[in-house]
């Protein structure tokens, strides 16, 4: 009877010994939440494929070359369940890191929330700022630290690193401010049912006005010291990267230990402590972050293949219009302007600016212009300019081409800058050295086709544009400008040498801080050269308008042309004949890339009423077949194509220069 007792009590303590190690172990595991991994909130809220979510946009700026998102206030609802990152876990880690990558305008709402994780009307922990302070709350606590970074308009990393004991808040890695709790994190912050709510308080309440890149979340509290350098520096160009996922627990230091960086790092944004800026790797250099930054990329996008074309929108102008301009500005949306002129001199000329509104280009400003043949977009140190080029109603007197720049506070165009030109046709802005340039292409002066064209350069100390060197052209048409290994480009289309449109046109190459003649190319009325390339192949394609001289004495069938896409011969250094394509009124090309899928479109001014001169074509590149034509449109006379994307749609827009109806029309496609 004692042994069958003492067995029995054997038995329930090894059985009690079991049950408390599994009820011990359970609970071990899941309040301590061993095995979470890094987790970048903003690729879990924001979807890989489709449509971003409502009140989440995403902005690029091009000479940053980084992205962010923006959020509005009115219907912005990011959240996802906790359980996405923290599994298995019943309580709140007690030790982790949250960092972020943002800039901030100068004006702040009350109550802004980065990131906010909790159930219903109960904060677990959330990070808030206002212009005062940067606040992260848990628990119904504050832990509150002055907001000296976020004001300069410019991009900062913050950091919070959370212990038992303390927090630290980290901006830049180089201010770190660490504040003692008065009593110990709590561990016991229940998850159940608990979500992060992205950018926003709650749903369209507390929503953040500032950009942001990253943000992520690290277990532990000692991320900071990983993601940020000693102070010793390890790297003669760079200290530090900010913590990308992969990166924040790689041994040793996560700081780039390359002499440049490579095609894998564009993008990524790094802080150099010596310099105390943020900077951006670009085409293998690591460049200052000076201006508005927009947002990551989407993931790519599901496979498809373009199927047809179809008509969306008519855009009534002033006057028939022989170019269009496609440009975008930070904040403000997408805007299309149209150089028109009005045939009847006594009427005064204007263009308009169209903005897109809810899927529609709707009338946003008239701008003064005087038989507009060109228009120009480009952005200098965060300010948006517009250029147009003016032909004039009189060959023989010298016009005026004039630059307008966007007034911010007033969010119009204002006359900015008047260039003196003849009969100008074209508008050329580009970037080399970090130096801004503006190229004039001067049509005739009287009765002569020999004119100087003008290269404008941006006087830093003036806030205006100089004359930087003057070319001779031939019945200009066209600047287009292209750079390779290196070297700076400027290529002219030459129309008409007063004789004949049988003439040469002409590439510049830049040596000696002066351009010098690096080739001809013989063409037919050329009125547009396109640049575009195709893997490692380098393109120039030459559209051929009209045909009228000796060569063509009999004036027969002068719109029918042939037009020519040259290839760079890297060996040679010359650009030779590709292939050539029968055009008809070929005044404009556009090199269009859809997916992985490359495309020209081919204009057609005349639409003429014989049969196929009515038609506006597409070639679509097919490797060792080169470009063939997939489309025919049946459309309006057209002379300048552009394409724009808004989410997964794709839009064309051509202007008409026969009359004052321009279109808009939309791409249907097809899964591939």
């Amino acid at each position: 009877m004692d042994l069958i007792l003492v067995l029995k009590k054997i038995l329930f303590l090894v059985n009690l010994n079991l049950i408390c190690k599994r009820v011990h172990g359970n609970i071990s595991s899941q309040t301590s939440c061993a095995g979470i991994l890094p987790a970048d909130l903003l690729e879990e809220s924001i979807p890989k494929y489709g449509f971003l979510p409502n009140g989440v946009s995403v902005l690029y700026d091009t000479n940053s070359h980084a992205h962010a998102y923006k959020f509005s206030r009115n219907n912005i609802d990011l959240q996802f369940p906790v359980s996405k990152v923290f599994k298995n876990c019943l309580y709140f880690p007690d030790e982790f890191s949250i960092f972020f990558v943002i800039k901030h305008e100068p004006l702040y709402d009350k109550k802004e929330c980065i990131l906010h994780i909790g159930q219903d009307n109960t904060t677990l922990v959330s990070i808030q700022l206002s212009r005062k302070y940067i606040v992260l709350t848990y628990n119904n606590r504050k832990v509150q630290y002055r907001n000296f970074a976020l004001k300069d308009k410019k991009w900062h990393s913050v950091g919070f690193s959370v212990s038992a004991s303390d927090i630290t808040m980290t901006t830049d890695c180089v201010n770190k401010r660490r504040k003692r709790l008065k009593r110990k994190w709590p561990s016991n912050l229940p998850l159940k049912n608990a979500t992060f709510q992205i950018a926003s308080c709650a749903p369209a309440r507390g929503v953040t006005l500032g950009h942001i890149k990253d943000l992520i979340f690290i277990p532990g509290a000692d991320a900071a010291v990983r993601a940020c350098p000693p102070k010793t520096p390890q790297h003669r160009h760079l200290d530090n990267r900010l913590p990308a996922v992969p990166d924040v627990y790689r041994i040793g230091s996560p700081g780039p230990r390359w002499d440049d960086c490579t095609w894998t790092d564009v993008g990524d944004i790094a802080y150099d402590l010596h310099a105390k800026s943020l900077k951006v790797c670009v085409n293998g250099i690591w460049q200052h972050v000076t201006v508005n930054i927009e947002a990551p990329t989407k993931a790519p996008e599901l496979p498809r293949r373009l199927d047809y074309i179809d008509y969306y929108q008519d855009i009534r102008t002033p006057g028939p219009s022989i170019d269009v301009e496609l440009f975008t500005i930070d904040g403000e949306g997408t805007f299309a302007v149209f150089a028109s002129s009005r045939p009847r001199k006594s009427k005064k000329d204007i263009s308009i600016v169209y903005k897109w509104r809810k899927k529609k280009f709707v009338f946003y400003q008239r701008l003064n212009t005087d038989a507009a043949q060109c228009w120009k977009f480009f952005a200098i140190d965060n300010n948006f300019f517009l250029a147009v080029a003016n032909y004039g109603k009189d060959s023989r007197v010298q016009g005026n081409s004039t630059i307008f720049k966007w007034h911010k506070r007033r969010k119009r165009f204002k006359e900015f800058q008047i260039i003196p030109t003849w009969t100008a046709r074209d508008f050329e802005h580009f970037v080399m050295n970090d130096e801004h340039y503006l190229a004039v292409a001067n049509h005739a002066k009287g009765s002569s086709q020999m004119v100087d064209s003008g290269i404008y350069i941006w006087s830093t100390k003036l806030r205006r544009f100089k004359l930087f060197q003057n070319i001779m052209t031939t019945g200009a048409y066209d600047w287009t400008y292209f750079s390779v290994n290196g070297y700076h480009f400027l290529a002219a289309a030459q129309a008409f040498d007063g004789f004949s449109t049988l003439t040469d046109s002409r590439i510049y190459v830049l040596q000696d801080k002066q351009f010098v003649l690096f080739q001809t190319m013989e063409t037919n009325g050329a009125t547009d050269l396109e640049y575009f390339q195709i893997g490692d192949s380098v393109f120039l394609a030459v559209a051929n308008a009209y045909n009228y001289g000796p060569q063509n004495i009999n004036k027969k069938q002068e719109y029918l042309t042939n037009s020519t896409i040259y290839k760079l011969d890297k060996g040679r250094r010359v650009f030779k004949t590709f292939q050539t394509i029968e055009t008809f009124s070929a005044v404009d090309w556009e090199f269009v890339t859809i997916g992985d899928e490359h495309f020209l479109i081919v204009s057609n001014a005349q639409n003429r009423a014989l049969e196929g001169d009515h038609l506006t074509s597409i070639y679509k590149w097919r490797g060792v077949e080169k470009f063939v034509r997939v489309h025919q449109m049946d459309v309006l006379p057209n002379t300048d194509w552009e394409v724009f994307t808004d989410k997964r749609d794709v839009y064309f827009v051509y202007s008409n220069a026969k009359g004052k109806t321009s279109q808009v029309l939309k791409a249907v496609f097809t899964p591939s």
